[in-house]
Parts: C-alpha cells; structure tokens; sequence
C-alpha cells in the first residue's frame, strides 16, 4: 500500500465514512421504521436501538478492541459492496439496510421470545396477568388490551397481533403528505 497517492487514501476514506454514515443511518432508520415492539420489547430496544451506535460498533469492530481499524472498515465495505467494483451505489445501500433491519428485528423477536419463556413459569406457553407482572411488567400494563379472547391468559398470537393492530391505529392518527407548517405564516403587516 506505499504506492497509494493521498487521494487514493482520501478516497478510501471517505468511502469508508460513507459506509459508517450509512449503517449508522441504517440503524436509525430502524428504530425510527420499524413495527412499535411490544411495552416489553421496548426495555430491549431502548438498550440496543438507543445505543444503536454501540451495537452497530460491535459489529464492525471484529477483534473487539474498542475501535475500527483500516481492514475492519475494509470489511464492512466489501460486505456492502456486493458487486466488488469499489464504490457503493444507491441498490447495494438498500440492501446491506434492509437485511441489517431485518436481522435486528429476528434479534429482538428472539429476545422477546426468550424474556415470553423466562415469564411464563409453568410452561404452557401463555402468560397470565400474574406471570406477565412477575416477569414482563410492561406488557401487564396492556395485559387486558391484549387478551383477545379475554380467557386471562396471553399468547405470543395475541401480543403479536394486538400490537399489530396498535401500530396500525397509531400510523392511522399520523399525518399524511407532506408536512403542514407549523405556524401560519403572517405576509405583509
């Protein structure tokens, strides 16, 4: 690498800060996108998206040391750059952002699902309110909202869809289009 001129160097660099812009976007984008998670995901969450930073370093820095080398940066962009011709074009953004989104949303369910397991004391694959206070407090607060069928008991069937169907009436009450001004705007005077 000695024959590198300084712009091939401020090339590389700037490449691979495009790339950190860009997951570090990616994950953003995710907590910002994403279907609202359960009250009890949202503990997960707000650890993981909130220092989405952290989790995204994480997986960067391979050797752990607390920072990112030149070849862990080199990496990353190759991983992004899926047709290996040295530049990261709109397509190849998409994708490394979609399947980030989508393998942070498999984490989460699996942690969801553990922390459901963990809860559920006796094992019959239902919560009741009892066991959801003891072990997912947030989910209890909604415990009624999502019990259905209303037999006292919630199934990870029930959290899914109630929390479904809450995401879609809170999207529903979101402004459409572009946005409104926030104050009129006063002309002449």
């Amino acid at each position: 690498m000695q024959g590198n001129s300084k712009p091939q160097i401020l090339k590389q660099f700037l490449a691979a800060s495009a790339a950190f812009l860009v997951a570090g976007g990616a994950f953003a984008q995710a907590a910002s996108t994403a279907p609202a998670p359960a009250p009890a995901q949202r503990g997960a969450m707000h650890h993981h998206m909130g220092h989405g930073s952290g989790t995204w370093m994480k997986s960067v820095d391979t050797d752990g040391d607390g920072s990112i080398s030149k070849a862990e940066a080199d990496a990353l962009f190759n991983r992004i750059d899926t047709n290996h011709d040295g530049k990261l074009d709109k397509n190849e953004l998409a994708a490394y952002r979609k399947a980030s989104m989508e393998q942070r949303r498999a984490e989460m369910q699996k942690e969801f699902e553990a922390k459901f397991k963990a809860a559920d004391k006796n094992g019959d694959g239902a919560l009741t309110k009892d066991e959801a206070k003891a072990g997912m407090p947030r989910l209890a607060q909604r415990f009624d909202q999502l019990d259905a069928n209303h037999d006292g008991k919630l199934t990870l069937d029930e959290i899914k869809a109630g929390m479904q169907k809450m995401h879609r009436e809170r999207m529903q009450r979101m402004p459409r289009g572009p946005a409104a001004p926030s104050a009129p705007s006063s002309s002449g005077g």
